[in-house]
């Protein structure tokens, strides 16, 4: 033991005197190697003030050919002009610390001031000498000198102005690093940008540079470098030669410890910052970019921390009229020349829907049009055949970009497709896409679901790249957009698709028939046609549309040349009773719609369209007279749409072979369907086939409901209990299952109802909408779930975007005095509930402020709040119910 102690000992002092040692012989060398490190500093600090007069002689030579010297080059100029001074401060204590050595140099008469100054001199030394050695790097010590910046032209900015400020207050914010601005073509983003371009360079700020780049479509990563090369002063002949990878080192090299604003415009896919070699902006580099594009999807790709987006939208009608009229009286009050001009002005100028671009052009156009019949003419080109209007042939092809940039022929034949609806029209997102099923461009798909999420993803891409807007369950095209969208389908020939288009024009009768020949699809939706009288001939026809006319009488050989058509919508003609007996000949026939028609049998004929897979009967309460095998017979039908029919009573009423029939169709996957009668309640509840194919369902008129058989319900997302008696259900039993597919309820008219407590098994509710049942006092009454153990407190209603409360007078409360957890939810609507006093939400429960409350004002100033700042927070969501 007392041999291990001595070993130990031994060798810590042996380590300690090692490191005595060392320090010694380290603080001796800085004395005795003194008076040879001043001679070696002198001499270098001459050889690097030669050097420097060697640079400066090739900068000044470059400047004056105004070239600008290159940021390593001064910072290096300016280090040797440091280190200058900082050594003549030194030597100049040179020969009092010379005295104070002896021993050869090797001791001093004060050793720890001779230590610090030896050390000093040689740690001068090593930085002149690393100088000298960069300096003889220098093979271009300038380039070309960046241009200074200058103001960007603009066009007017009527109506952005908001745009342009509410733009600037975010820029501003420290954590705003990246925004991306996005809309439709021609709706004012490059305007925007250029506005903000010129308030960085007109506004004082520490901004190193502020660079304005066009990308465009197909861009190419060297033609963006050369250009941020031009405006940072690194392009030269050299520059050219240099790989991709070399101009991104130099860019990188020259920005990395700048601040910086970069200003990317029309950027159509994603631009690699780190491959162009522009810095990620950050909290580090402190800097700023901006670009706009016609592609929402661009803005997330690009986006990254600290990124925002901003979508730019068409002008509201008043500042619209505003830059109308401004273009139009360019030279002249033009609009003063006839009394009947300006109105004629005003529905010219609607006919643009808030798009600057069609508003200047259109407004320019017109500026020579001085009598009201010139106005007149204009709207009927405008109405008819927009691309023939003066001025049109700038507006539609830089539209069609964003055509040309969708990802495959699948997206732009259903973004065509759209145009055959009329102008305004918002079209049901379902609906559309099975009327894409009908056209066989999503053919390929086995079940319904399997087309509507290939659909929705079509529909994203088509909302994302601004062809169209997204309404709550439905979709928009603009105005100029579907002018385009038919310019491509009707009149040019790259992309003709033989369309006729005369949807909302008011028509009596059929247009001429001599025309349809060539024609692959026809709409003549929302006219006034009454009869189809005429023959036709089209051979070629797959799509017609005569929606929302006021037929009354289709002759029985219409369809007599229409063997290829595979759509056929008839619904909203209100008093069409009978289908004509040449329906046969629609043996092609993959999509009908009767819908809204009053007719009260189909016929024995309708046999013939085997090939049927969607058949909407939805809203025809007269139709009570199905023949015998007519169903069956549609053996590929996937869709059938009975809500609100009076088949419903037919099929699981007396006639007990249409309901073995509808038990026979192994392809439906989507059904709709109205209960009115307990009996047939009893029979659809039975049914393993109805039960799992039915996704919207309706309860009406029962005098007893029990819900429990509704939670195992395979697919059904969207239920109405409308009119019913006592409702029946028990929660323990519920608790077993759910109600997990369900995604709308709606429940009105429903006295007996006062609370709605089975709704906490339905975990992926969206919309729930309860009108006029006078005794509901609590939509979940939290006494009757006990102690079931299935509820999840955190997880009630927290995917519901909509609630509509109306005429509920005796309401209390939505969940008793909790909060619920409301992350989605936008939309509010309360009337007539005077006794509901208090909302589910705080400012953590909902943490988006796009939510919109509507309600009566004196219902919203007795609203009762947790706390002062939710109130506050609150407040601007609220708009009066008027």
């Amino acid at each position: 033991m007392g041999n291990c102690c001595s070993v130990t000992l031994q060798v810590q002092c042996d380590a300690l005197i090692n490191r005595c040692l060392d320090c010694t012989f380290g603080r001796a060398s800085y004395l005795c190697l003194m008076e040879e490190n001043l001679k070696s500093l002198t001499n270098a600090l001459e050889e690097l003030k030669a050097l420097k007069n060697d640079v400066k002689v090739k900068v000044d030579r470059a400047e004056a050919q105004e070239q600008r010297r290159l940021d390593q080059v001064q910072w290096w100029m300016s280090r040797v002009a440091e280190i200058q001074v900082e050594v003549v401060e030194l030597l100049r204590d040179k020969d009092q610390e010379l005295q104070k050595l002896c021993a050869g140099g090797c001791c001093s008469s004060s050793c720890n001031s001779s230590y610090e100054y030896g050390k000093k001199v040689t740690e001068k030394l090593r930085e002149v000498e690393a100088l000298s050695l960069k300096g003889r790097t220098f093979d271009e010590v300038a380039g070309d000198a960046p241009p200074l910046p200058e103001m960007r032209q603009m066009d007017h900015t009527l109506g952005m102005e908001s745009m342009v400020v509410d733009l600037w207050r975010q820029l501003e914010e420290p954590e705003v690093r990246i925004v991306g601005l996005f809309g439709m073509g021609g709706v004012g983003k490059t305007t925007l940008l250029d506005q903000i371009y010129n308030r960085y360079l007109g506004t004082p700020n520490d901004f190193d540079f502020i660079i304005w780049i066009p990308i465009s479509r197909n861009h190419r990563i060297e033609k963006i470098q050369n250009e941020i090369g031009r405006q940072i002063g690194c392009f030269s002949d050299r520059w050219k030669n240099k790989e991709k990878e070399q101009k991104a080192n130099e860019i990188f090299k020259a920005l990395r410890r700048k601040k910086f604003v970069f200003l990317l415009d029309d950027v159509w896919e994603q631009v690699d910052l780190i491959k162009v070699g522009i810095p990620i902006p950050d909290e580090t580099n402190r800097s700023k970019l901006i670009f706009t594009t016609r592609d929402e999807q661009v803005c997330s790709k690009m986006g990254g921390r600290g990124g925002r987006k901003k979508r730019v939208e068409c002008l509201e009608e008043d500042e619209a009229w505003k830059l109308f009229r401004m273009n139009v009286n360019v030279a002249e009050d033009v609009l003063s020349l006839d009394p009947g001009i300006p109105d004629l002005a005003k529905t010219v100028a609607r006919k643009c829907a808030g798009l600057p671009l069609a508003l200047k052009i259109v407004g320019r156009a017109m500026s020579c049009k001085k009598t009201a019949r010139e106005w007149k003419d204009a709207i009927d080109v405008l109405k008819t055949s927009a691309s023939r209007f003066e001025g049109m042939e700038e507006v539609l092809p830089l539209l069609k970009l964003s055509y040309d940039n969708l990802s495959s022929d699948e997206v732009k034949a259903c973004f065509l497709y759209c145009a055959l609806f009329p102008e305004d029209f918002a079209i049901h997102k379902d609906e559309l896409i099975y009327k894409w099923m009908g056209e066989e461009i999503l053919k390929e798909y086995a079940d319904v679901d399997g087309a509507l999420n290939k659909g929705y993803t079509i529909i994203g891409t088509l909302v994302r790249s601004c062809l169209l807007e997204d309404i709550r369950g439905h979709v928009k095209m603009h105005d100029v957009i579907r002018d385009m969208a038919l310019w491509l389908a009707c009149e040019l020939e790259e992309t003709k698709d033989n369309f006729m288009v005369q949807a909302g024009h008011l028509l009596k009768e059929i247009p001429n028939v001599e025309k349809w020949d060539g024609v692959k699809r026809m709409s003549l939706m929302a006219n006034d046609i009454e009869n189809l009288d005429t023959i036709p001939s089209c051979p070629n026809l797959h799509t017609l549309y005569l929606s929302n006319n006021r037929l009354k009488m289709i002759d029985h050989n219409f369809f007599n040349s229409m063997s290829a058509l595979q759509v056929l919508d008839l619904s909203k003609n209100k008093d069409l009773a009978q289908l004509p007996s040449g329906i046969s000949k629609l043996v092609s026939l993959l999509y009908l719609d009767l819908s809204e028609t009053c007719i009260a049998a189909l016929p024995i004929e309708l046999k013939a369209l085997v090939k049927l897979i969607y058949l909407n009967l939805e809203h025809t309460s007269e139709l009570d007279v199905i023949p015998q095998n007519l169903l069956s017979s549609f053996s590929k039908l996937r869709v059938l749409k009975l809500y609100n029919s009076g088949t419903c009573k037919s099929i699981l009423g007396d006639n007990a072979h249409l309901e073995s029939e509808l038990q026979g169709l192994k392809h439906l996957d989507m059904l709709t369907f109205t209960i009115q009668t307990v009996l047939i309640s009893e029979r659809f509840f039975a049914s393993n086939k109805l039960m799992s194919c039915t996704r919207f369902l309706c309860l009406d008129g029962l005098s007893l409901l029990d819900i429990s058989p509704l939670a195992y319900m395979k697919r059904a997302y969207s239920l109405i209990i409308n009119s019913c008696g006592r409702v029946e259900y028990n929660l323990d039993v519920l608790s077993q299952s759910s109600f997990k597919h369900l995604e709308a309820v709606d429940v009105h008219d429903c006295p007996n109802l006062s609370d709605l407590t089975w709704l906490v098994f339905a975990p992926n509710l969206k919309t729930l909408s309860i009108r006029s049942c006078s005794n509901m006092t609590e939509i979940i009454r939290l006494e009757n779930l006990g102690e079931i153990a299935q509820v999840d407190e955190m997880n009630q209603f927290s995917k519901l975007d909509e609630l509509i409360l109306v005429s509920l007078p005796k309401l209390e409360s939505i969940y008793g005095d909790k909060t619920l957890p409301l992350r989605y939810l936008k939309r509010i609507e309360t009337r007539g509930c005077r006794n509901l006093k208090k909302l589910p939400l705080n400012l953590s429960s909902v943490p988006k402020r796009d939510l919109v409350i509507t309600g009566e004002q004196e219902w919203w100033n007795m609203l009762l709040w947790e706390s002062e700042d939710d109130k506050k927070a609150f407040l601007p969501c609220f708009r009066q119910y008027k």
